[in-house]
């Protein structure tokens, strides 16, 4: 209920006598603040009256001087003092209407206060009043500070202090009165100051408590308003709030008769504006709704049973389809604490729907559903998930989890012994523990289940379960046969290499006969040399012993002995630089280990190996490669390169050639670190379509020839794998190969 607060530190009317100080003003400053702004206009005309008043009492002073004393001297400065407080006067009339808060207009006043209090104490010492006529005049001015002047207690009292001092100051001192006057004026003093602060108490105290009356009685009426006011909005409001839910409401009285409706209910229960009015018992509702039939044949006596039980809680809500309409209306009832009773009707048509269509929608959710509620217990499931347990979907709803998995233990659906992957061991141990997951478990028939659970903010446990059965049959006839194929491939890889490295052995073998043949022929010659030595040494020594040995014959031993014995040592020479190229290349390509060498001697000495095969065919191969590059890599490796691009640029790229043909090897340097080397040939070049392949595995253009389509494959393996490196290839047919070779200068030992 809303209510009007009261203002913040304001006493009530009890209270007043605590409230209110000895000078008659409300103790609390702010209380006091208060009332003087709310006096504001009334202090301000009132103030404004006093220095009118103020301001005419000079005027006619001054003319009671000038009747007096006429125009002497004393009159001159009596009429400029009453002239200043005539101009005074005047600026504070001007001044008070435009102070707008009363702090500010009561500083106003009691400086006006305190300056009329010293122009009267100047007056009287210019022109003296009769001594008779002093304590009169002190007496009334002090009444009128008390009483007249709306200005702070403090204030007056002060000025009140300040003329009583002052008079009785310049009475003794400036006058020089008599001590019997002295004692009049003081009783007068005393009798002005007494009474002025009584009457100025009880002036002050009497319009606080007026003040306070009043605000009491505006608070009342306020509250009063205020209360009757909310009564009709609360009114209101609830006719309102009744009329905007979307669900009808009946309200009866603790002797069931009807209190309230609102038009929802009147929508929904399809009746005529005037068939059920506030006042009416709900027997009259009965009757309405059975004489219209409106719930087929149900009867007067059924619906009361029905009500009976609601109202009893033996039913939590009802349902029922309304004939006119059609619609399902679903009844709730509710007890007031007064006794009354609140029956809710909705609209539960589309509820219903949805429910139809979610029973629908339960059945085909995989091979069986099911929402666990927050306590764990079925709320819903499909007759597929109940089936697994055989049982149907009512007795399924309301089992708790650990009283499904018991049912399945009993009935032989998985195996409790069981703790593999699959089991229902494994598949409780994360359950509920994570938001959602995905889990295959295994029946003992064999059937295997993909469970896929998640958990709602609410805390509900959505459950759907797939039966995978023919999927991880699939999967292991995968898996079966992806390990076949890998066993196969891996029999395919072993025969691979077997033929990678017979046809290693094979250049290997032909480098071998190649370089037998080679060196055979210096050894001939060497031994030819040797053998006609062997001659000449036996003439030699038969002339001697005969005593036939001229100058002559020994000449021309010396010349015989000098020729054969240079023919021996070049070709001796020849044959171990063959043999010692041989050795160091079949080694490199047996022990392939990392070592430092110089790119352009090792290519020459490889060339000095494939000699006997491009002396063969007479093509040129020239080299370009700075005398001081020195790699750190595997020297075998990088020989084995060499020597397949030129064996395969000499069995096809000059293939049907009659002059020799020309190959080139350029070795540079791109940046530090880095080695490149470019392969080319003025050959046939490849056909376009065959440049993809020429580093596939056994692909080659002489398959009837003896090709075995190793040469490149065995290469690009070589430089990608061995040298770390990369390979490419460019050709065009009747324009030349070129292959061009970058590894790394320094090769990283594993």
């Amino acid at each position: 209920m809303l209510q009007v607060p009261f203002r913040a530190g304001a006493p009530q009317a009890g209270e007043a006598g605590e409230a209110l100080g000895w000078t008659g003003e409300f103790r609390d400053p702010e209380v006091e603040a208060r009332y003087r702004d709310g006096r504001l206009p009334a202090v301000r005309s009132m103030m404004q009256a006093c220095f009118i008043a103020a301001t005419a009492a000079f005027v006619l002073l001054a003319l009671r001087d000038f009747r007096l004393h006429g125009f002497n001297d004393r009159f001159q400065w009596a009429l400029a003092i009453r002239l200043l407080g005539l101009i005074f006067g005047i600026g504070l009339i001007t001044i008070v209407p435009k102070m707008q808060t009363a702090r500010r207009l009561h500083s106003v006043g009691t400086i006006a206060t305190f300056g009329f209090t010293i122009l009267i104490l100047v007056t009287w010492m210019i022109a003296a009043p009769p001594p008779n006529y002093l304590g009169a005049l002190i007496f009334a001015v002090l009444l009128t500070y008390y009483l007249l002047m709306p200005i702070p207690a403090l204030a007056i009292l002060f000025n009140a202090a300040f003329l009583t001092l002052g008079t009785l100051g310049i009475g003794l001192f400036w006058f020089g009165i008599p001590l019997d006057v002295v004692v009049v004026v003081t009783v007068m003093v005393a009798a002005g100051n007494g009474l002025g602060l009584m009457g100025m108490r009880r002036f002050k105290a009497e319009r606080r408590l007026t003040y306070l009356a009043q605000q009491e009685a505006r608070r009342m009426t306020e509250a009063l308003t205020s209360a009757r006011q909310e009564t009709s909005r609360r009114t209101e409001y609830q006719a309102w709030a009744l009329d905007a839910l979307q669900v009808g409401v009946l309200l009866f009285s603790p002797d069931r008769h009807l209190h309230s409706i609102n038009r929802r209910a009147i929508e929904l229960l399809a009746l005529p504006l005037d068939a059920f009015r506030p006042g009416d018992h709900y027997e009259v509702l009965i009757q309405a709704l059975v004489e219209r039939n409106e719930f087929g044949q149900l009867g007067a006596d059924d619906i009361r049973q029905h009500i009976r039980r609601l109202v009893q809680g033996q039913a939590s809500s009802l349902s029922a389809r309304l004939s006119s309409t059609g619609k399902v209306l679903e009844f709730t009832l509710g007890h007031l604490p007064d006794g009354s009773l609140a029956m809710v009707i909705s609209d539960a048509t589309e509820r219903y729907a949805l429910h139809r269509r979610l029973r629908h929608s339960v059945e085909v959710a995989g091979d069986g559903f099911a929402l666990y509620d927050a306590s764990d217990r079925i709320a819903i499931c499909s007759s597929r998930f109940a089936a697994l347990y055989g049982l149907t979907v009512d007795q399924t709803i309301g089992m708790s989890y650990e009283e499904l998995l018991a049912r399945a233990y009993e009935r032989g659906v998985f195996d409790p012994a069981e703790t593999g992957p699959g089991s229902t061991a494994v598949a409780g141990q994360t359950r509920r523990r994570i938001p959602e997951r995905m889990i295959e478990i295994r029946t003992r028939a064999g059937e295997w289940f993909l469970v896929h659970e998640r958990i709602t903010p609410a805390g509900d446990l959505v459950v759907v379960r797939t039966n995978i059965t023919a999927r991880r049959r699939m999967e292991d006839d995968l898996r079966r046969a992806k390990e076949e194929a890998e066993r196969a491939l891996a029999e395919l890889r072993d025969a691979q290499a077997n033929l990678v490295m017979a046809e290693k052995m094979a250049s290997l073998g032909s480098l071998v006969a190649g370089m037998s043949h080679e060196i055979s022929t210096p050894l001939g010659i060497g031994v030819s040399a040797a053998s006609h030595m062997s001659d000449e040494i036996a003439k030699l020594a038969g002339a001697f012993s005969t005593g036939d040995l001229s100058r002559s014959h020994l000449q021309d031993f010396l010349e015989s002995a000098t020729e054969a014995n240079r023919i021996m040592e070049a070709n001796l020479t020849r044959a171990a630089r063959l043999i010692q190229a041989f050795k160091q290349i079949a080694a490199d390509q047996s022990n392939d280990e990392i070592r430092s060498f110089r790119v352009a001697e090792y290519l020459r000495e490889l060339m000095l190996s494939l000699a006997p095969a491009l002396r063969k065919v007479r093509h040129r191969v020239e080299i370009d490669c700075p005398e001081d590059l020195v790699i750190r890599n595997r020297p075998g490796a990088f020989g084995q390169i060499v020597t397949n691009l030129v064996m395969n640029a000499v069995q096809h790229a000059f293939e049907g050639r009659e002059e020799p043909g020309r190959i080139r090897i350029v070795v540079t340097q791109p940046r530090p670190g880095r080695v490149s080397i470019e392969f080319s040939d003025n050959g046939h070049g490849i056909a376009e379509e065959f440049l993809p392949k020429v580093f596939d595995p056994f692909f080659t253009t002489k398959r009837g020839a003896g090709g075995t389509g190793l040469g490149l494959h065995i290469v690009y393996n070589l430089v990608s794998q061995v040298l770390g490196g990369a390979i490419a290839i460019s050709s065009r047919e009747w324009e030349g190969t070129r292959f061009t070779i970058s590894f790394p200068q320094d090769a990283k030992t594993e």
